[in-house]
């Protein structure tokens, strides 16, 4: 993934003016993350958040990237781990 993990932030939050918070909230509101664990398919979360946030692709996979990194989803890569960490995401 190009870039750092602060840059994809703050031009999302430029554009949907709602932090990456907002949207952990909003994805636990409609169901994709239950009792802390990811309750959803990549493209569930990508699909709402084009559709209904009116967000590109590029951005509504990053915002379903990090909901599941949040989550601790096992089945997120190992690459989109790495890349979070070294861009400066814990977790």
């Amino acid at each position: 993934m190009p870039g750092t993990f602060k840059a994809y932030v703050d031009s999302i939050e430029a554009k949907a003016g709602k932090t990456l918070d907002d949207f952990w909230r909003m994805a636990k509101k409609e169901g994709f993350v239950k009792g802390g664990k990811i309750a959803a398919r990549h493209s569930e979360i990508v699909g709402w958040l084009k559709s209904h946030q009116k967000l590109g692709h590029v951005h509504s996979s990053f915002i379903a990237t990090y909901i599941r990194l949040r989550a601790h989803d096992p089945s997120c890569t190992e690459n989109s781990k790495r890349w979070a960490r070294q861009s400066g995401y814990a977790f």
